[in-house]
C-alpha cells in the first residue's frame, strides 16, 4: 500500500506552491504524485518548461509520477504510442490512459523499453476489454489500473459498483488505485471534492482511506484534491493498516474497567460469526474480575451500538459486542457507546477473524 497526492498546473497552482506541496507530501510519507494533462482549461504547450521544472523537482524527492494523458498529449510531448522516449526524458513513472487508445496501441505501450507503467481507467474498463488486450499480447506485468475521480456531485461510484468492478480487475492480477477527497483544500472549478466514491465526497479523508485499506481492494490511494492539509496528510499516512481502527462515541461516564475492555485491547471478531453481533474474542479474558461490571444503561440496542455484558450475564460478563442489527434491551447488557454514521462502512468490513480496535480521542 502506498499513498500519493495530486498536483495540478492550472493558474491557481503556482510552480512554487506545487513544489512546496510536493515537499510537504514527501515529508509526511507520501511516495507518489498524480497529475493530469487532460484538463481543458490548461494550455499545456505553454507550460512545458514549468512542467519540466516541476517534474525534475518531484523526481529529486524520489517520488514516482503518474500523468493522465490522451492521444492529444502524445502530440504535445512529441511522442508516439510505440516510442515513449519523451515521457521517459520528462521522468514520468506511469501513464494513465484516460481515453482514445485502442487495444493494439495499449499493448504496444506496455512493452516500452523504459519500464514506464501503463494505467487504464478502472472505473470504465470491462472484462471483454482486458481479454482483448491479452489476445493482443499486452505485458500484464507493466499494466495497472486507476479509478476516476468525480468533480461533479452525485456522479461518483457507489460502494457496490466499486467493489464489483475492482474485484473483476483483481482477477487478472492488476493493481488498482483510487482517490480520496480533501476537506481542507478543494480543486476547482467545482470545488466540491475529487473522490472516487460518491459517499466519500464530504467525508473525513482518513475514513475514506480506511475504507480502501480495510477493503483490501486498493493498492495505492491518492488525494484527488489539492492542496490537502498537513493534518490530513498525517492522518492518512498514520492509519493502522493491520487492525480496523474505530472511534467510539461513549454514551455515559464509563468505569475504568469498561474503558480497559474497550481501549486497552486489540479485539478479534470470533470466527464462528453471529448474524447479530460482532463478538470480541479477547474482551472477556482482558479483565481479571468482570463480575465487577455493574448493570447500567441497559437500553434498546441499535445497529452499530457497542455493548459490554454486565455481571448479570455470568460467564459472558465483560464480553464486548458491536450490534449488526437492532436488538431489544437486555438488563444483562450495557450499551457503552456507538459508532458514528461516517464509520459504519468500516464496521461493515469486519468479517470473521478480522482484528479491530477503538481509539480513545
Amino acid at each position: 500500500m502506498s499513498f500519493g497526492v495530486s498536483i495540478y498546473l492550472n493558474d491557481e497552482f503556482t510552480l512554487d506552491n506545487n513544489m512546496k506541496y510536493a515537499k510537504l507530501a514527501k515529508e509526511n510519507g507520501m511516495e507518489k504524485v498524480f497529475t493530469s494533462f487532460n484538463l481543458p482549461e490548461i494550455n499545456y504547450e505553454e507550460k512545458l518548461k514549468e512542467i519540466k521544472d516541476l517534474i525534475k523537482y518531484i523526481k529529486s524527492l524520489n517520488m514516482q509520477i503518474t500523468v493522465d494523458i490522451s492521444p492529444k498529449t502524445l502530440n504535445i510531448i512529441g511522442s508516439t504510442y510505440d516510442n515513449l522516449s519523451e515521457f521517459n526524458k520528462y521522468g514520468f513513472s506511469c501513464l494513465r490512459l484516460d481515453y482514445g487508445f485502442n487495444p493494439d496501441e495499449i499493448a504496444m505501450m506496455t512493452k516500452n523499453k523504459y519500464d514506464i507503467a501503463i494505467e487504464l481507467n478502472a472505473s470504465t474498463i470491462t472484462k471483454e476489454f482486458i481479454e482483448n488486450l491479452i489476445e493482443k499480447g499486452v505485458n500484464l506485468n507493466n499494466l495497472r489500473t486507476c479509478h476516476n475521480f468525480y468533480p461533479k456531485p452525485y456522479t461518483g461510484l457507489s460502494y457496490s459498483f466499486f467493489e464489483s468492478q475492482t474485484k473483476m480487475i483483481k482477477e487478472y492480477g492488476l493493481k488498482v488505485s483510487a482517490f480520496i477527497p480533501s476537506q481542507k483544500g478543494k480543486r476547482g472549478p467545482i470545488y466540491e471534492g475529487l473522490p472516487t466514491i460518491e459517499n466519500h465526497r464530504n467525508l473525513n479523508p482518513e475514513i475514506a482511506a480506511k475504507y480502501f485499506i480495510y477493503s483490501g481492494l486498493v493498492d495505492d490511494i491518492y488525494f484527488g484534491d489539492a492542496y490537502a492539509s498537513d493534518d490530513e496528510l498525517k492522518s492518512v499516512i498514520s492509519i493502522n493498516k493491520e487492525v480496523i481502527e474505530l472511534d467510539i462515541v461513549e454514551t455515559y461516564d464509563l468505569s475504568d474497567l469498561e474503558k480497559n475492555i474497550i481501549f486497552n485491547t486489540n479485539h478479534t471478531n470470533r470466527s464462528d460469526e453471529s448474524e447479530y453481533l460482532i463478538r470480541s474474542e479477547e474482551s472477556r479474558i482482558s479483565v481479571r474480575d468482570a463480575s465487577e461490571i455493574q448493570p447500567y444503561n441497559c437500553i434498546e440496542r441499535k445497529k452499530y451500538s457497542v455493548t459490554i455484558d454486565n455481571s448479570h450475564f455470568k460467564r459472558y460478563s465483560g464480553e464486548l459486542n458491536i450490534c449488526k442489527k437492532d436488538l431489544p434491551k437486555d438488563n444483562r447488557v450495557n450499551v457503552v457507546g456507538y459508532i458514528s454514521d461516517d464509520e459504519h462502512i468500516l464496521v461493515d468490513l469486519i468479517k470473521p477473524g478480522t482484528k479491530f480496535c477503538f481509539r480513545n480521542k
